[in-house]
């Protein structure tokens, strides 16, 4: 996947909302963040406190792998968030 393909489907789906491109921090609460890290592409969710959810973790060796992952998060994090019962 690539950079245009990744933004396109952010866009379309409005998944922006739950997108940080950079390491978690104090301002990525619910977020998936996606981010190059020594030469390694990572992936990883954070949870209401901006805390990282144990076995969200990964790391890829390109931007594309990194981005198709991040995009498959977003959905499933959009899902979970906005799910009414």
């Amino acid at each position: 996947m690539d950079e245009a393909e990744f933004e396109k489907a952010v866009v379309e789906e409005r998944l922006g909302r739950w997108l940080a491109r950079s390491r978690p921090g104090g301002t990525t609460a619910n977020k998936v963040c996606v981010f190059e890290d020594y030469g390694a592409w990572r992936t990883l969710v954070t949870d209401e406190r901006a805390g990282v959810l144990e076995g969200t973790r990964r790391e890829f060796a390109t931007e594309s792998e990194a981005l198709a992952d991040a995009l498959d998060s977003l959905r499933l994090l959009k899902d979970l968030l906005t799910f009414r019962a």
